[in-house]
């Protein structure tokens, strides 16, 4: 990948192989683009924080069997074990 405003080709070989120039690349978790703009990767994070609050709502959160502490508890616990989503 080439990080640049513009397109720019540049060819690598490898072996006498040509390698594949791509769009994006995602490293160490974290999803970077030719253009350098963190756009997708934000997005990226807020969908999958969005995914994990729809599973608490949808599995604790409508649960009538649940006391509110413990869900508050089911809640806390889960925010913590997750702390990548919310960076």
């Amino acid at each position: 990948m080439v990080l640049d405003r513009k397109r720019v080709a540049c060819p690598l070989r490898v072996g006498g192989e040509v390698l594949p120039q791509v769009e994006e690349f995602k490293y160490l978790g974290v999803l970077f683009t030719s253009e350098g703009k963190m756009e997708r990767e934000i997005d990226r994070r807020i969908g999958a924080a969005s995914a994990v609050m729809q599973s608490v709502y949808r599995t604790i959160v409508v649960k009538k069997e649940l006391s509110r502490k413990a869900k508050l508890s089911i809640y806390l616990v889960n925010l913590r074990s997750h702390p990548h989503l919310w960076s």
